[in-house]
């Protein structure tokens, strides 16, 4: 993917990977950043042009020195869109950015043609609470995200050699940089009022869950339903909080069936 430094009228300079041809999608990544070798974005550049850009804070803590909360979050996103020029695209996010593109969604509801979450944080229910990670040690955190212990070990390097030291240790700033830019939005409890702004939603919507999710539970898949009106959702088997890599073709397949359904809508 091709890397750019873009700026905005207000002031802020967003880092930016794009690649691929075809209809336009915006994806908005999860907990551990963009990484331009993404197998996900990569089958995703295959028949898109993905746009993938990287949230406040996740390259520099300073960044959300200027973002008091998530409405000037989705503000700062809608900036990002219009000076992009992205027009009639698809709108992906994984985790924490599946709700911002939720957000984004509600508070500017013609910007997006369609609305694909994954295993979206936002919502709060009392009878299966959002699983507490900013109190996990970070060397803990990879094993509640994932399901499969294989496939998590492809992403998260593990230590084996004295090679290996160096890695670990930059995944692991890297990711406690991530979750504290996170923090801001969604902690302690990650409820700022989503549930009501879901109507205002206008674009049809896909809600995907890992069975398996441990972060935040399928059965989040009714709420989201309830508050999307006609929205599709479904839990897919064999994979936790890190669904789009645990079970990439489910995910792939889906969502063209999603665009399919929508175009003929």
């Amino acid at each position: 993917m091709n890397s750019e430094i873009v700026s905005l009228p207000n002031g802020r300079r967003w880092q930016v990977y794009s690649g691929g041809e075809g209809p336009q999608t915006l994806w908005l990544h999860g907990l551990r950043g963009v990484d331009p070798a993404d197998p996900t974005l990569a089958a995703l550049q295959t028949r898109y042009r993905v746009t993938a850009p990287v949230a406040p804070g996740f390259n520099d803590l300073d960044e959300l020195a200027r973002i008091d909360n998530i409405h000037e979050l989705a503000l700062d996103y809608d900036d990002l869109i219009e000076v992009l020029g992205l027009e009639r695209f698809s709108l992906i996010g994984h985790s924490f950015d599946a709700m911002i593109a939720t957000e984004i969604a509600a508070h500017f509801p013609k910007r997006a043609e369609r609305l694909v979450l994954l295993a979206p944080f936002g919502m709060w229910n009392d009878a299966y609470p959002v699983a507490d990670i900013f109190a996990m040690p970070y060397t803990q955190i990879d094993d509640i995200l994932w399901h499969d212990p294989a496939k998590r070990d492809t992403f998260a390097r593990r230590v084996a050699t004295d090679a290996d030291v160096k890695i670990v240790a930059e995944q692991t700033v890297t990711l406690a940089r991530s979750l504290t830019a996170v923090t801001k939005f969604v902690w302690p409890i990650p409820d700022r009022g989503l549930r009501r702004r879901l109507p205002r939603i206008a674009c049809p919507a896909l809600v995907l869950f890992g069975a398996e999710d441990r972060v935040v539970s399928p059965r989040y898949a009714d709420d989201f339903k309830a508050g999307l009106h006609g929205a599709n959702t479904a839990v897919v088997a064999g994979a936790g909080h890190m669904l789009p890599y645990e079970q990439p073709e489910q995910v792939k397949h889906r969502f063209e069936e999603f665009v399919r359904a929508a175009k003929m809508a």
